[in-house]
């Protein structure tokens, strides 16, 4: 008899183990959740859903606050006009286009305007001039490994996904007559390639040179004097569906490209 109560207090023990084990799974796959997952874009009403493409210049954090030149555009933009926006920072373009087709954004902020932005979406006049550059790091003498755009041949350069970068290097490639292999760096921005090439993660980038030039300030070996392209139009990207706000922007945009307040947001940056 006790052997036999001995096994069934085993019994129970062992069900009960199980159980326990059955129910930390479920919390911890629970815990790994969100009881809701936060909606981006598809504001209600006449608000406009802004996405900033997040980089030092055209979009960043300041402490606890937003900056940048399309930031204090979009606010500018909505002050003068009384349209109500709401901004939703960015990490890298490519993910922007397709929110931007399904209707969660309404604006794009702000890309290099380039033949496959042209093609599919309604565009804004430029808001400012960029160029693509490549970052390398150099000794403490200024030597660099790539000095000209045909020492690219044979090497690796990391660009942004959907960069503008990705169609100038292909062309580059072609100039050139060699083979520059181009790797989309999933999940990393400009400004986080600037960072990898600057701790020696990676050896080469093409980036804004808006954006090298803001981060060489705190890196000073970062050298971005090689450019790959020329001057490049910054342009505001729209909701393929809805050409009217394109057509509103522009217009406002007109004339406040020509006032003192434009002229202070690009001196500040």
């Amino acid at each position: 008899m006790a052997s036999q109560s001995q096994k069934y207090l085993q019994i129970i023990a062992y069900a009960m183990i199980i159980a326990i084990f059955v129910f930390a799974i479920s919390i911890t796959r629970n815990c790994g959740r969100l009881p809701f997952v936060p909606k981006e874009g598809f504001s209600e009403g006449d608000t406009l859903d802004i996405a900033l493409v997040y980089g030092p210049g055209s979009f960043y954090m300041y402490g606890d606050s937003l900056a940048g030149i399309n930031q204090e555009i979009a606010l500018n933009f909505s002050h003068q006009t009384g349209v109500p926006v709401k901004l939703w920072p960015l990490n890298e373009a490519a993910s922007g286009f397709e929110k931007l087709e399904a209707g969660a954004f309404d604006i794009l902020a702000s890309l290099p305007l380039d033949n496959y932005i042209k093609n599919r979406f309604p565009v804004s006049e430029s808001v400012f001039l960029d160029r693509l550059v490549l970052i390398q790091l150099a000794d403490s003498a200024g030597n660099k490994a790539v000095n000209s755009s045909l020492d690219l041949n044979g090497r690796s350069v990391f660009v942004a996904p959907g960069s503008s970068a990705i169609n100038r290097l292909s062309n580059l490639s072609e100039e050139i007559g060699g083979k520059i292999e181009i790797i989309e760096a999933d999940g990393l921005s400009d400004e986080l390639l600037c960072l990898q090439v600057a701790s020696a993660e990676i050896p080469l980038a093409v980036v804004n040179e808006r954006i090298a030039k803001a981060l060489a300030k705190n890196y000073p070996l970062l050298n971005y004097d090689t450019s790959v392209s020329f001057t490049q139009f910054q342009v505001w990207v729209f909701n393929p569906s809805d050409s009217i706000v394109a057509i509103n922007f522009n217009e406002w945009f007109d004339s406040f490209r020509i006032s003192d307040s434009y002229r202070k947001i690009i001196d500040k940056y």
